[in-house]
């Protein structure tokens, strides 16, 4: 049967609204509250954990989508250590070793959370990981993975206890068969498309064209827009009710603020290195095109536009697609529910901050952590001026012969520049450069201590041992330049300034630069 071709128009629209009304109702009705302006607290009236069961999510591991999707996919091949025997570990995911201690610390402030849970408790396996980021997940077969980098940068067990809230309420509210019935409605929807488009008749390529582009438009849809406002939706719910079960447990409430303080500075970080690297990339356009260099100038802006539609596109799916609000959207969601509901007594109950430092800080527990987080923890504590416990931690890294370390010495750098001891500070710096695993900014930190103390030649001798670990010789010569003039070699720096003008590249003008800033106005231009 042949279809007018004007009839196709009208019957893409048509065929897509219909797909995307049976595809994903669930979805489209939390993306309607959303666009609505409706915050996720409002939609329930009363206290979350009151209601909680309500919301919970059906089970999916015996649904006929799953049990269908399960037969369409192809077997998987051996699979990483299985928690309990069933699913595994997710991809790169490793456990602290020896961290029993943190385990059972963890297990039983868990069980403090769950005494306020109304319902059937299920049985939730705690895994410490070694990832040093201050991050969690609850993941399939009831686990929870938490990092020990949680343990280390949280300053209290009310700070953990929130944490450990959020991620249990995923498993209390069943998020993880909701992700399960999503990637299995997934694999059934992809199937009988490409099954739909291999019977497709192939006298009518335009039916399979129109067919495969409204299947691709609701796909598109489903998986950057409609899923992502369930999986934000969800989020939102973990919060809520684990602030309720922090509540009930007699847990200090505030601490959700310190935690989404923590998440907000962390996107800050990574905005600000965002827009560094842009900035980069722009001073070296600019020093391209001044330096006479316009082909190459030229190439370096049009790839950068030609990059800009994909690289907006990938920002907006990476905005549509997060799987939480912003931390400072979530810090209001959880002030305005406390206040509605008068929850003001946890916010002014007293932090348990002893008997957490005693658990995490001591004895096995503390041999359990990787230096790195401690170093980490200590430079959390110096930013927070609490000099003389950053002081007692760095010692506790420092045993077993790591004196030598250059992460290490650096923070004694910072810690030594903060007590006002620049001796101390200088000899950190002199001790990290020393070992081959010593960063480039060690390096020029050092160099930095020297100029600042008017000892260029000492600058000059720390720029050389940088260049020879790491070379880039070409890019030290504006620095070279300067530190030569500072030391009262001009003649040399001179010469420097004309080996930088026959590379022809981006550095010459910085190194114009260095010369007419070292020098007074008076001494001419090296010819």
């Amino acid at each position: 049967m042949q279809v007018n071709s004007a009839l196709h128009r009208p019957l893409v629209p048509a065929l897509l609204g219909l797909t995307l009304l049976a595809g994903g109702c669930k979805s489209l009705d939390t993306l309607t509250t959303e666009l609505s302006g409706k915050r996720t607290y409002e939609s329930v009236p009363a206290r979350f954990v009151e209601v909680a069961e309500q919301r919970r999510l059906p089970d999916a591991g015996g649904g006929s989508m799953a049990a269908l999707a399960a037969s369409l996919q192809k077997p998987s091949g051996a699979s990483a250590r299985s928690l309990d025997g069933r699913d595994p570990l997710p991809p790169g995911t490793r456990e602290l070793a020896g961290a029993e201690p943190l385990q059972r610390y963890a297990n039983q402030v868990l069980a403090r959370l769950l005494k306020a849970w109304p319902h059937a408790k299920p049985s939730v396996t705690i895994v410490i990981t070694n990832n040093p980021a201050y991050v969690a997940e609850a993941v399939p077969a009831n686990t929870i993975l938490i990092s020990q980098g949680v343990f280390v940068n949280s300053e209290n067990e009310d700070e953990l206890a929130f944490i450990l809230a959020h991620e249990v309420s995923h498993l209390l509210l069943n998020h993880m068969d909701a992700d399960r019935e999503h990637a299995a409605q997934k694999t059934v929807e992809d199937t009988g498309m490409g099954t739909l488009l291999s019977v497709a008749p192939r006298s009518n390529p335009d039916m399979a064209r129109n067919a495969a582009l409204i299947y691709t438009t609701y796909r598109t849809f489903q998986d950057t827009v409609a899923h992502p406002s369930w999986a934000r939706q969800q989020e939102d719910e973990a919060d809520l009710l684990g602030f309720d079960l922090l509540d009930k447990a007699g847990y200090n409430t505030n601490v959700f603020q310190v935690v989404m303080e923590r998440f907000a500075d962390d996107a800050k970080k990574q905005n600000a290195k965002a827009k560094a690297e842009r900035k980069k990339l722009e001073d070296e356009i600019n020093d391209l095109m001044q330096s006479g260099q316009f082909n190459a100038g030229l190439n370096a802006a049009f790839k950068e536009l030609s990059a800009g539609p994909s690289k907006i596109l990938g920002e907006i799916g990476k905005q549509l697609g997060v799987g939480h609000n912003s931390a400072e959207q979530r810090l209001a969601d959880l002030s305005a529910y406390a206040v509605r509901e008068q929850l003001f007594e946890g916010a002014a109950r007293e932090k348990t901050v002893a008997a957490y430092e005693k658990a995490v800080f001591q004895g096995a527990a503390l041999k359990a952590l990787s230096r790195s987080v401690l170093v980490q923890r200590a430079d959390s504590l110096i930013a927070g001026e609490r000099l003389s416990e950053a002081e007692a931690a760095l010692k506790e890294v420092a045993k077993g012969g790591f004196e030598s370390d250059p992460h290490l010495r650096m923070t004694y750098y910072r810690l030594h520049t903060k007590q006002n001891r620049p001796d101390l500070a200088m000899k950190d710096l002199e001790i990290a450069v020393r070992s081959s695993s010593a960063p480039p900014e060690t390096f020029d930190l050092l160099i930095a201590e020297h100029r600042a103390a008017g000892r260029a030649s000492q600058a000059l001798a720390a720029l050389d041992a940088k260049e020879r670990r790491f070379g880039g010789g070409e890019q030290g010569y504006p620095l070279r330049i300067r530190l030569l003039v500072e030391a009262g070699r001009t003649a040399e720096s001179g010469a420097v300034v004309e080996r930088c003008r026959a590379i022809r590249g981006a550095p010459v003008r910085a190194c114009e630069d260095a010369w007419s800033q070292a020098t007074v106005a008076s001494l001419p231009l090296p010819r």
